[in-house]
This record gives structure tokens, sequence and C-alpha cells, in this order.
């Protein structure tokens, strides 16, 4: 397999260098960069998924977005598009949503944060998520109460109602 190398980046996004997926997960002090993405129904309703066992970090927990690193040399809508694909079988143009500092003892991120609208089945990775589904905020509340997530699930869902306000 292939050696993952990411651009390491400021705290103003600025490149200073590059490493490993290793060194980044070992050392958390290099920010890289990461993209984010939702996909939502044409009814407004987010889908949310589960991680699979074989995810190197929170195994098994919920999230509300998919996502992945920025290869070096490459672009956040780059980026974005390929991981659609890849982990949702989601092709077709993101919108932006906005950007997010991600900072946890597993790793330091700059992240992009964009969306997709589509009423295609998804096409899960199972390597990547367990199993997901479309749902109200109403039916993710009760998830959330009952359900281990995501620790940036918090500043995400205020993103979705956002959205949904805006838009729905």
């Amino acid at each position: 397999m292939p050696v993952e190398i990411y651009d390491v980046v400021d705290e103003d996004d600025k490149i200073i260098g590059k490493a490993s997926r290793e060194e980044v997960h070992k050392n958390n002090r290099l920010i890289h960069r990461s993209v984010v993405f939702f996909v939502f129904d044409k009814k407004g309703r987010v889908f949310v998924n589960q991680r699979s066992k074989n995810k190197e970090f929170y195994r098994e927990y919920w999230s509300l977005t998919f996502g992945g690193h920025v290869n070096s040399g490459e672009t956040y809508e780059e980026a974005v598009v390929r991981e659609a694909k890849e982990e949702a079988g989601i092709e077709g143009k993101p919108f932006f949503m906005g950007t997010l500092k991600i900072r946890l003892p597993t790793e330091s991120e700059n992240s992009k944060i964009f969306g997709f609208i589509t009423d295609k089945k998804l096409k899960l990775d199972p390597f990547e998520v367990k199993q997901g589904k479309f749902m109200t905020m109403k039916e993710l509340e009760e998830k959330l109460k009952k359900d281990k997530f995501l620790p940036k699930t918090k500043d995400l869902l205020n993103i979705v109602r956002n959205f949904q306000a805006s838009n729905y």
C-alpha cells in the first residue's frame, strides 16, 4: 500500500511542510488538511452513518458526515469529490458550507466542510462505513441521546440546523 503524504500547514492554512499519515497521527501538533461532507436528500434529511470497526479512530461511532484527508498537492475541492465517490458512491459538484479547525488528542486538522444533495441510494464503502440512513432532525436528536457520536458532532449539528433553516 502506498504511503499517504499530506501537506503540513500552520494555523492560517499555509503549507509549511509534508508528512506521512503515520507521522501526523503520531504527532497531533502537525496540522494537516481534511474535508468533511454532509449528504442531504431533497427533503432536507441528513445522512447519518456509523463508522466501521476498521477505522483508525472512533471505531463504530456515529457521524453526521463523511470525509477524509487532503493529499499533498490536492485541493480541498478535489479531495471532497474523491472522498464522496470512494465512501458513498456520490458523483457531482459539492457546495461549500464552512470551515472547521479540529484539534483532538488524536490529530489536528484544518477542515473545509461541503454538502451534497442526492436522492440516489448511497453506495457505502463497507471498509469505511458500517451502516447509515437519512434522518430528520427529530430522529437525529433521539439518536444523539443514546448512541456514541464523534467529538465534533456538536459543531457539525449547528451547521446542519443552519443549512436546514435556510433551505427547507
